[in-house]
C-alpha cells in the first residue's frame, strides 16, 4: 500500500523532516520573545562571515533563518505543530508496535486503516505548512529582517573593539616642543618625565636645531595620557602634540572607499568584506611602522649634521 505524500514547496526543503523547536534549543511553549533570543545566539556562532569556509556552519544559519520565519508567524507555527504532533504521534506509534501485531491480523489491519487515515491528515497538514511559509517568502519576513539587522550590529561592534584593541597595542608617538634658550631636555631626561606614563620604546631628540623631540609609547592609551596631562618642567614647560592624529587622516586620504563597509546580509559577500577588512589593517600597520622609521630617520640625521 502506498503512503500519502505531501506537495513539496520551495520554502519547506530546508525545514522539512527537522525538529525546529530542538534546533533553536527552546521549548514548544516558548514565546517570540525567547525564540529570537535563542534565534541570536545560535546564529551568531555559525554565522557565514565568522565560517566563510564551512559549509555546514552556512546550511546551519539558513536553517535557523527559517525556523525564526516559521516560529514568530502564528498562523505558520500553528501550521507547524500541527505537522509536529502528527510526526510524534507516528513515532510513538511505531515504537507500540511489536510481536503481537504479527499473531493479531484483525488488529493489525485496523492498525493498518488508522494509519492510512493519519498518513492523509498528516498530508492535510503539511499542505497547510507549506502554503504558510510560501506566504511568508512572498510577503518578506520583517521577523527575520530585524533579527539579522541586530545580528549585524552586534558583529560591526565586536569588529569596531576587536580594531580599537588592535590600535592600542600599536602604540602611539607624540612630537614634544620647548624653548630651546631656556633649560635644555636631553633624552635621559625625557625619558624620565614621560616613563611614568607607560612604556617609553624610543626617544629621539632633534640635537641640530634644539627645542624638539619624539617620544614613543608601546600604547596609545600610554601616548594619549601623555598628550592630555603633561606639561614639562616648570622652568620650560612642554608643547605635547600627538601625531595619531595626522597618521589617521594620511589613512583616511590613502585606503580604499568600501572598505569598512560590512555586509552580513549572507554569505555572498561575506569572504571580501573580512578580506577587506583585514588588508586594511595590514596597510595601516605598514604605513605606521614607515612613518615611525622616517621620523626617527630624518631626526637622527639632524642629529648627526649638527654633531
Amino acid at each position: 500500500m502506498a503512503e500519502a505524500t505531501a506537495p513539496k514547496s520551495k520554502g519547506m526543503e530546508r525545514v522539512k523532516g527537522l525538529d525546529l523547536y530542538q534546533l533553536l534549543e527552546v521549548e514548544v511553549a516558548a514565546d517570540a520573545k525567547t525564540i529570537k533570543k535563542a534565534y541570536r545566539k545560535k546564529a551568531l556562532t555559525c554565522h557565514p562571515d565568522k565560517n566563510p569556509d564551512d559549509k555546514k556552519a552556512v546550511d546551519l544559519f539558513h536553517q535557523l533563518s527559517d525556523a525564526l520565519e516559521v516560529l514568530t508567524d502564528e498562523a505558520t507555527r500553528a501550521a507547524y505543530d500541527n505537522v509536529l504532533k502528527a510526526r510524534k504521534a507516528q513515532v510513538l506509534r511505531v515504537r507500540a508496535m511489536d510481536s503481537k501485531r504479527q499473531k493479531l491480523k484483525d488488529r493489525l489491519e485496523k492498525g493498518e486503516r488508522r494509519h492510512e487515515d493519519e498518513l492523509f491528515s498528516k498530508v492535510d497538514e503539511e499542505a497547510k505548512l507549506a502554503q504558510e511559509i510560501d506566504r511568508l517568502r512572498k510577503e518578506g519576513s520583517r521577523q527575520l529582517a530585524e533579527e539579522q539587522e541586530l545580528l549585524r550590529r552586534q558583529m560591526t561592534e565586536e569588529l569596531g573593539a576587536r580594531a580599537g584593541a588592535r590600535a592600542d597595542r600599536a602604540g602611539g608617538r607624540v612630537k614634544v616642543r620647548w624653548d630651546r634658550k631656556l633649560q635644555p631636555y636631553d633624552r635621559a631626561g625625557l625619558e624620565t618625565i614621560f616613563s611614568k606614563y607607560g612604556d617609553v620604546t624610543a626617544v629621539v631628540v632633534n640635537a641640530k636645531k634644539g627645542g624638539s623631540a619624539l617620544v614613543e609609547f608601546a600604547s596609545l592609551r600610554e601616548a594619549k595620557m601623555a598628550a592630555a596631562i603633561e606639561q614639562g618642567l616648570p622652568a620650560n614647560k612642554l608643547t605635547v602634540k600627538p601625531l595619531w592624529e595626522e597618521e589617521v587622516q594620511e589613512e583616511a586620504k590613502t585606503s580604499r572607499p568600501g572598505t569598512d563597509v560590512i555586509d552580513l546580509t549572507g554569505p555572498q559577500g561575506s569572504n571580501g568584506c573580512l578580506s577587506n577588512d583585514f588588508e586594511s589593517m595590514v596597510m595601516r600597520r605598514l604605513r605606521q611602522e614607515e612613518e615611525r622609521k622616517r621620523l626617527i630617520a630624518e631626526m637622527e640625521k639632524e642629529d648627526r649634521e649638527g654633531s
